[in-house]
């Protein structure tokens, strides 16, 4: 898994702890509760030693009422706004790493009768793989003075 994912799902599930669902909602499931599914990425050129992958991760929150998932949205989004958009990273074991993702935008709507949608986007830059070569070893250099 995305370590971004799996530490934007610790930090919604921190700031509103309930069943969260990774792989399907079950057709009878816990209310309230969280479902992350796998973002989707789109890939960019960054620079000459990096490419640029602009994720989105819509999760959908499940409460009693739409108004109460909207709340419920609105003040996880309110919440990651007033920390400048950053949401530090954790490691597989929960421990947080001292890094953090910076959320480029996040919004909330309502879906559905008692679901909303947090809406999360953030750019993560990969260095392109090096070509293996040798380097050059003892060039010896023939020069005469005309």
């Amino acid at each position: 898994m995305n370590p971004e994912v799996a530490s934007i799902r610790a930090y919604f599930y921190k700031l509103f702890p309930c069943k969260v669902y990774t792989k399907e909602v079950p057709e009878k499931f816990t209310v309230p509760s969280m479902y992350f599914p796998p973002p989707f990425a789109l890939n960019s050129n960054d620079t000459l030693s990096t490419f640029l992958k602009t994720y989105s991760l819509p999760v959908k929150l499940f409460h009693e009422d739409s108004q109460q998932a909207n709340n419920e949205a609105e003040r996880i989004a309110d919440v990651v706004n007033s920390k400048k958009g950053l949401i530090p990273l954790v490691d597989k074991t929960g421990a947080v790493t001292g890094e953090y993702v910076r959320i480029s935008r996040i919004e909330n709507r309502i879906a559905d009768s008692g679901v909303a949608i947090i809406q999360v986007t953030w750019d993560s830059r990969y260095f392109y793989e090096k070509e293996e070569y040798t380097p050059l070893q003892n060039i010896g250099v023939d020069s005469g003075v005309k």
